[in-house]
């Protein structure tokens, strides 16, 4: 029951029936014999004495019983507070119209529940109860309209307020961190939010998925301080922007979830923009807004947004350089500060692994385009990313540099990140060497600048390939979707280098065997990519880096070239049918894999392959666990 200084439906109930012509509810009621009931006149004079009677605006918000004195009231001159009126009343109750809506789409899921029983009856029973943790396909298609990408929870008109659009919020204060009457208008008027959060156990649940399955390829934030920041006051905590696009990526390999990804991500963005256009921009200047960046260009990577892709890496590495992460360890000439010294190393580490992330979604973004790189090698003077076990503990470890860690007797100490960080620089060398010609380049020559710096980028992955230490290789590292895309990545960038060179040497007639060593080395790398992804067939595809589909494209389209000379090659057929199976595997949580394909199977078809067009990209992926199965049980027919 409400306080005598709280908005009461009563009292808005009274008001209206004491405005009502007949006047048979002001006073009292007349008695037949023309006698007055002093009972209900005595009760009627209640029901005016309080209807008068408004409570102050800091008692009414406090929920404090209020007298109602003017010009301040006892309450406030006993804590000596400063007492205002408003004497605007608001009206109680839900909103004209709000009933008749839920009544329609409760009707609306009702009619769905009921057909989706009638056409599979052999399902488990469907329960209709909407609670703050039911978030499945069908609520999603029911009250999460793809169309309007603002409002997660109803297509509910814009002048209802947020509590009504999530009534979960303010059901279940006991589980829900964002409800309460104080704590949910603080966290929507304090953070300029347009709708609130969702449920608690909603957030909890995403953020285990995420950190089990996004954060071992993309460990980027350190675990225990954002869950400790996570508790701190609604300020101090992640941006919102951040923790969207987690969610949106978390979501996005969660079958409970899949439906809210787009929401999310499109949520992340409109704040990580809002950010930017306050003030004069400054508020965005921060390591979370770049990691906000980087997760978004990872997820519009993944679901083939590519012109948003490429422009979210360019302002990840912008913001990175403004930042000066890629300094963190050198010396040099002081330049524009624009963030405060690191407290500690984990601080530090956090924004080495935040560089080089950085760093890597430039390098691939540029190798699958042939487009200009955002940041220069030869600007780098932060350190490669320390072990998982050393940043997770905020263990200080000592890292070597890239350039150091380019020789092989400096692979030996290198993480599984540091690793990725060495393949994307590689990736990025070898873009310089074949869309940055120089005059002096002399193609036509074996001894000029190009083959020289083929001859040196070869030794290079030789020795990287040769020196990895026991904790980097296969299958020794398979638990970590690191190491698995590290040893990928380098047979891929041994296949990119080597075609430039079969590429140059049939252009200009040079000596066949320089063309047919490079082909060997070319089926040699693409052989041990099938290897891998045999080997990784049993674990959980929606782990792993999404950019192994490139590797996975780039090995398939070796073999296509090599059944183009020879078609009756049974060997090669079966390895590029159990790629093409892979990444049909590969697409269901990872939809870059969808443009591969498509390159795939035009490729299949100028080189003559037959059989093996199945074009599986104009069908929608099967639902279901993600994962591969070995050679001889894949059927190419489907």
């Amino acid at each position: 029951m409400p306080q005598d200084g709280s908005d009461s439906p009563n009292d808005d109930y009274f008001n209206d029936l004491s405005q009502q012509p007949n006047g048979d509810h002001n006073g009292s009621a007349p008695q037949p014999n023309g006698r007055t009931n002093s009972t209900d006149g005595q009760r009627d004079g209640d029901a005016a004495s309080k209807i008068k009677r408004i409570a102050c605006v800091l008692c009414r918000k406090r929920k404090l019983k209020c007298d109602g004195a003017r010009p301040t009231c006892g309450t406030c001159k006993r804590l000596t507070h400063e007492c205002a009126y408003d004497e605007v009343r608001k009206k109680s109750g839900p909103k004209r119209g709000y009933v008749k809506m839920l009544e329609a789409r409760l009707q609306q899921v009702e009619t769905m529940l009921k057909s989706q029983d009638a056409t599979d009856p052999k399902d488990a029973p469907r329960t209709t109860s909407f609670s703050a943790n039911t978030v499945g396909p069908q609520m999603a298609e029911g009250f999460l309209p793809m169309g309007n990408p603002d409002r997660i929870h109803g297509s509910f008109p814009d002048s209802m307020s947020p509590s009504d659009q999530f009534p979960a919020l303010n059901t279940n204060p006991s589980t829900n961190a964002n409800s309460g009457e104080e704590e949910f208008p603080w966290e929507m008027i304090g953070l300029g939010l347009d709708e609130p959060l969702p449920p608690q156990d909603v957030i909890n649940e995403l953020h285990q998925i995420y950190f089990t399955k996004i954060h071992p390829s993309l460990p980027i934030i350190h675990r225990p301080r954002y869950f400790a920041a996570m508790n701190l006051a609604h300020h101090m905590r992640p941006p919102v922007c951040l923790r969207y696009i987690m969610w949106c990526l978390a979501s996005s390999v969660s079958d409970k979830y899949e439906a809210l990804q787009e929401h999310f991500y499109h949520r992340a963005r409109k704040y990580v923009q809002m950010d930017e256009m306050k003030g004069h921009g400054e508020s965005i200047i921060t390591l979370a807004h770049t990691q906000t960046w980087i997760l978004c260009a990872t997820y519009e990577f993944k679901q083939m947004f590519f012109p948003r892709a490429w422009l979210s890496s360019g302002r990840a590495s912008r913001l990175a350089q403004m930042e000066q992460l890629h300094r963190l360890d050198g010396a040099g000439l002081d330049v524009k500060q624009c963030l405060p010294p690191p407290r500690d190393w984990t601080e530090r580490e956090e924004r080495r692994r935040t560089f080089w992330m950085a760093f890597a979604i430039d390098r691939y973004a540029s190798i699958g385009t042939g487009w200009p790189m955002s940041i220069d090698e030869k600007d780098i003077m932060t350190n490669l990313p320390s072990s998982e076990e050393a940043f997770d503990k905020s263990k200080p470890m000592s890292t070597s540099s890239l350039e150091q860690a380019m020789h092989s007797n400096g692979m030996g100490f290198i993480s599984p990140f540091g690793g990725i960080a060495l393949t994307a620089a590689l990736f990025g060398r070898n873009l310089l060497h074949l869309h940055r010609p120089t005059p002096e380049d002399r193609d036509e020559d074996i001894n000029g600048v190009f083959w020289k710096r083929h001859r040196e980028l070869e030794n290079i992955l030789l020795g990287t390939s040769l020196g990895l230490p026991d904790h980097l290789r296969l299958p020794g590292g398979l638990p970590d979707p690191n190491v698995v895309f590290l040893n990928m990545s380098i047979h891929t960038s041994a296949i990119c280098l080597h075609q430039a060179a079969i590429f140059k040497s049939e252009k200009h007639r040079l000596a066949a065997q320089i063309s047919n060593e490079s082909k060997i080395r070319c089926v040699s790398a693409a052989a041990e990519i099938a290897t891998i992804m045999r080997t990784i067939s049993h674990l959980d595809l929606g782990m792993m880096n999404p950019f192994i589909s490139f590797c996975v494209y780039v090995a398939a389209r070796v073999f296509v070239q090599y059944l183009k000379t020879r078609p009756n090659d049974s060997q090669m057929t079966s390895s590029l049918q159990f790629l093409l199976q892979a990444m049909q595997a590969l697409r269901r949580k990872n939809p870059l894999t969808e443009s591969f394909l498509v390159q795939l199977d035009l490729d299949l078809e100028s080189a003559g392959v037959s059989g093996l067009q199945t074009k599986p990209y104009f069908n929608p992926p099967p639902k279901g666990p993600v994962s591969t199965q070995p050679e001889d049980e894949y059927d190419c027919s489907g």
